[in-house]
């Protein structure tokens, strides 16, 4: 069954966000952000039996679910279609048409590295701009600035970025942060400063910023892959996206 988290539940929903992984720590950062006194924000469990076996995370229609060996997939998958999402993000392939990628994991020890820390909200979001492409795209400006100036307030996220001629030439974020793990997105270099180091420099500083947490990043099959592996990440399996009809841009992964 699969039932609301509420007061009464947090424990068992941290039970499974605890865990180290991509999903428990996008789950954990939603919740540790926002907790249940937003709307926008949503958590339910699935249980066998007493136990819980399954968390589910919304933040308005894009949906993390942290499946294991015992979750229903067919009730899951009845639950999600009745919700009208516009997103799911998965380590089990819930739906058949969904697209998939891969994680890639790094674990401490991190190098330590500099670089500006939580860099000015407005270039950030310029580069991004710059960087958008079919496969990265960038949230308006307001539903991007809430949310992480919200999240770093709760040590839910970090920001890191290198300048150039004073000018921002690369940055680099979490999407989301927990206790024990992070998921590194948004590794973005402004065209006119790429093959310079800059992005790899921005990872490496957001890493030793993180400590002594795993580390996660999301990537398309077949892209970035020699990147990442340089930078210390090993491949870990795949993720699965479906996109719903309600699908809008998010800042990802």
């Amino acid at each position: 069954m699969i039932f609301c988290v509420t007061p009464a539940r947090v424990t068992d929903l941290r039970t499974l966000a605890n865990e180290k992984n991509l999903y428990a720590c996008k789950i954990a950062c939603l919740f540790d952000s926002y907790g249940l006194s937003y709307p926008f924000a949503r958590f339910w469990l699935q249980y066998d039996g007493t136990e819980p076996v399954t968390a589910i995370a919304a933040y308005y229609g894009d949906y993390t679910v942290q499946a294991t060996a015992k979750t229903d997939v067919a009730e899951l998958t009845e639950f999600l279609q009745m919700t009208g999402f516009s997103s799911v993000l998965s380590e089990r392939e819930i739906f058949s048409d969904s697209y998939s990628g891969i994680v890639m994991e790094k674990a401490p020890p991190h190098q330590n590295v500099k670089a500006e820390s939580n860099p000015d909200w407005k270039e950030v979001y310029r580069l991004l701009q710059s960087c958008q492409s079919d496969t990265f795209e960038v949230p308006a400006y307001e539903d991007f600035l809430l949310d992480m100036s919200h999240k770093i307030r709760h040590g839910t996220a970090l920001c890191v970025g290198v300048h150039e001629k004073d000018k921002l030439a690369a940055t680099a974020m979490t999407i989301a942060q927990s206790k024990h793990c992070a998921v590194i997105g948004a590794v973005a270099t402004k065209p006119a400063f790429r093959h310079s180091g800059y992005g790899g420099q921005c990872v490496k500083a957001l890493c030793s910023l993180l400590h002594d947490r795993s580390i996660f990043i999301m990537r398309d099959e077949g892209e970035n892959e020699h990147f990442y592996q340089s930078l210390g990440f090993e491949n870990k399996g795949k993720f699965y996206i479906k996109r719903g009809k309600n699908h809008d841009t998010v800042l990802s992964d």
